[in-house]
């Protein structure tokens, strides 16, 4: 049954401060502590320093007691950025960049150290000399969460009429056109399990074209006591080159391109299971890793996280001749409908 809360009394409870000048180029930063697994805690703020907004910018950390310092990024994947958007109070991430800048001093970004912990622990101690930053810019009026991965959980909205604090949205809220507007703002693929969307009665009236559900029209409602809102939206995620959906090549979509996924990790059934999974293809029954015929761009994945999150929060950008390839166990039914479509099509 879903959980119901008050529309508007949801509440993030980070203190934070902002400022902007003139030209509203923003310096936001938001104090952490508690480590994810409950065990520990250490004192740091994050911070988005010369973005447009509170939610964009080069990021920074500040140790307790110590100086803000630049950060060096490794490799970063949207399962870490994902986490450090929600400790500055802003929705799930849009883009990431790792952005050539003169040499400054800076720590570096190990985004796996913490998978377990707070986030850190992912920043080493010392600096040194780095050519690069890490330029994120994070959603400051909607997100997902609770879910399993970015493109699920439970719809929270923020905007000036409430005070920038996040609330809840009430199930009726969406219609199908306004749940098709938010996965592509999320970067997801379809919305998927509809029982909760509503034709009428919605508080977003969208046409369907619009770039950000916070772009539909609106009706304003009052406080009240509903039901949550809870959206799935496809994985951006498909295999080819199969003789179903359900077996072949692994490809997926990261900031609107589509390239073929690789990894330099280990790779086994228990990781080709978040393939199936997120294709709702059911478990793997095999699966292979092997170099391609040519080296290209591609999509790198980190094993561990990817058994511990969907496919698309652990990707990042590289360069490879390797590619992997999985058979579901829904292989064989997905295969039976395909034919049976194309028996029953016209000739």
């Amino acid at each position: 049954k879903a959980k119901s809360q008050h529309y508007n009394e949801f509440r993030v409870g980070h203190f934070k401060s902002a400022s902007c000048d003139q030209q509203q180029s923003c310096n936001f930063s938001v104090s952490g502590a508690a480590a994810a697994n409950g065990n520990s805690t250490k004192p740091y703020s994050l911070s988005l320093v010369d973005g447009n907004s509170r939610c964009q910018g080069r990021l920074q950390v500040q140790r307790a007691g110590q100086d803000w310092t630049e950060v060096r990024p490794l490799f970063v994947p949207l399962s870490f950025v994902n986490r450090a958007c929600a400790e500055l109070d802003c929705g799930f991430v849009l883009s990431l960049e790792e952005k050539r800048v003169p040499s400054r001093e800076a720590v570096e970004l190990h985004p796996h150290s913490c998978d377990d912990s707070s986030l850190i622990d992912c920043f080493e101690s010392d600096t040194r000399s780095s050519p690069v930053s890490l330029e994120l810019n994070c959603s400051d009026s909607v997100r997902l969460v609770g879910g399993r991965s970015l493109c699920s959980g439970s719809l929270q909205i923020q905007d000036q009429s409430l005070a920038q604090s996040w609330a809840g949205v009430c199930e009726g809220a969406l219609d199908r056109r306004g749940a098709e507007v938010l996965c592509r703002e999320l970067g997801c693929g379809a919305p998927l399990l509809q029982g909760a969307l509503s034709p009428l009665g919605q508080t977003f009236h969208c046409e369907g074209n619009e770039s950000k559900l916070m772009d539909c029209p609106r009706t304003r409602t009052g406080p009240e006591t509903c039901p949550t809102l809870n959206l799935t939206c496809k994985e951006p995620l498909r295999l080819v080159g199969g003789a179903s959906r359900c077996e072949g090549t692994v490809e997926a979509e990261l900031r609107g391109e589509w390239r073929r996924v690789a990894t330099y990790d280990r790779w086994d059934l228990e990781a080709a299971a978040a393939v199936c999974r997120d294709l709702d293809c059911g478990s793997p029954v095999s699966t292979e890793k092997r170099d391609g015929s040519d080296e290209s761009k591609v999509w790198l994945v980190i094993t561990d996280c990817v058994k511990k999150s969907s496919v698309r929060d652990c990707l990042y950008d590289y360069t490879s001749n390797s590619l992997l390839q999985v058979i579901c166990s829904g292989h064989q039914g997905a295969r039976e409908s395909t034919e049976s479509q194309e028996t029953q099509s016209p000739p």
